[in-house]
């Protein structure tokens, strides 16, 4: 039972990225606070950032109509405006972010080229995937991998035991720098990337040039590696507090900077968030009219995982919202992805194997994009 659990995550994972009642931990207390912006996260009334209560009501009332969720927290200009969480959930507890972490490794990308460890986007993955070299894959480049051209198929990596060395091994279905093909074996090529490019596994470059400078407690945070125990996965699997995937959309929102220090490059933030296949920009989703298929009247740009994780950035109105699922880990289980030990988001869902009705569907996003653009 438990082995064919974890065929059915493995399986759900392949397709990951696409897209109650309310409790609260204790609260912060207000500040006084302007227009102006800040990097604290402190907690204010809407009224304090030019808002209305009944504006953040609303999106916080839309996404809490999807009965799985664990919390949402919604900043404006910095601060935190609103935030809600299921009866027995709390800002201190963790979710986890499958493909959400993808935009996360993505950044580590950005300040390597920025660091000069990588030459730019445009640079042959082949110069640090030797195995590449001499081969019909020699030519895809960094900037392939990273918009999801490379011409893999989303093979399903989530069984594999050495899952970088599996990612390497794929042959491409396409052309490279043509088509967009959504494919976590193709984000976890950026593990290596990142090694072999840096010297630090990807656990270590992330912790040491995204999360640190950002003010998150990387030693209670959850890192997750494949089943060897050694690869760290960069296509998925972060477990944080709901503040410090919301630090991580704050910095992308302000275009890379935090706080004074450019910790990613402008302009490679800019193309991360910028569609450059028809709704997809470096390991971000770009949720504009083709996205939905229909009008929409602004375009937010989108972390998305597995099973509802979520974090939504504006940089034109500086908003960020993130979303995460109920989610069931002990962290002294640790973070070696096994048969037994997986990320368990399926239990909230209601679509874990054996479930008796229907999967727990997820708020309506077009409508949510409706309610954000009221936040001007």
């Amino acid at each position: 039972m438990r082995f064919s659990w974890f065929l059915t995550v493995a399986t759900a994972v392949a397709a990951c990225g696409g897209g109650g009642s309310s409790g609260s931990s204790a609260p912060t207390p207000l500040i006084n606070a302007s227009i102006g912006s800040t990097w604290s996260l402190d907690t204010v009334a809407p009224s304090q950032v030019g808002l209305t209560t009944a504006q953040v009501d609303d999106v916080l009332d839309h996404v809490f109509t999807d009965v799985a969720l664990q919390s949402a927290l919604l900043l404006k200009n910095g601060y935190v405006v609103g935030e809600r969480y299921a009866a027995g959930y709390g800002r201190t507890d963790f979710g986890t972010s499958w493909s959400v972490g993808k935009s996360l490794y993505g950044a580590a990308i950005g300040v390597a080229i920025d660091e000069n460890w990588i030459t730019g986007l445009d640079q042959q993955a082949s110069d640090f995937l030797d195995e590449w070299l001499a081969t019909d894959k020699e030519t895809i480049t960094i900037r392939d991998i990273l918009e999801m051209r490379a011409g893999f198929a989303n093979e399903p990596i989530f069984f594999e035991f050495d899952q970088s060395a599996y990612a390497i091994e794929r042959d491409p279905i396409g052309d490279p720098g043509i088509s967009f093909r959504y494919s976590n074996n193709t984000s976890q090529l950026m593990e290596k990337i990142i090694l072999r490019a840096t010297g630090l596994n990807a656990h270590e470059y992330l912790r040491d040039k995204i999360l640190t400078p950002i003010g998150i407690d990387t030693n209670r945070i959850g890192l997750w590696l494949d089943p060897t125990g050694f690869n760290p996965l960069t296509y998925c699997c972060i477990d944080m507090q709901p503040d410090d995937f919301a630090r991580f959309g704050l910095l992308y929102s302000r275009g890379g900077e935090w706080d004074g220090s450019q910790l990613v490059s402008a302009a490679y933030v800019s193309t991360s968030l910028s569609a450059q296949s028809a709704f997809y920009g470096l390991q971000w989703w770009v949720l504009n009219e083709t996205f939905f298929g229909e009008s929409v009247p602004i375009t937010v740009s989108a972390a998305l995982g597995l099973d509802g994780q979520k974090i939504y950035v504006w940089p034109a109105e500086d908003v960020v919202l993130v979303v995460l699922t109920q989610y069931e880990h002990s962290r002294n289980q640790d973070y070696v992805l096994s048969t037994v030990n997986v990320p368990n988001t399926c239990t909230a869902r209601n679509n874990c194997p054996g479930s008796s009705g229907g999967a727990v569907a997820s708020f309506d996003e077009h409508e949510l994009i409706n309610l954000l653009a009221q936040l001007q």
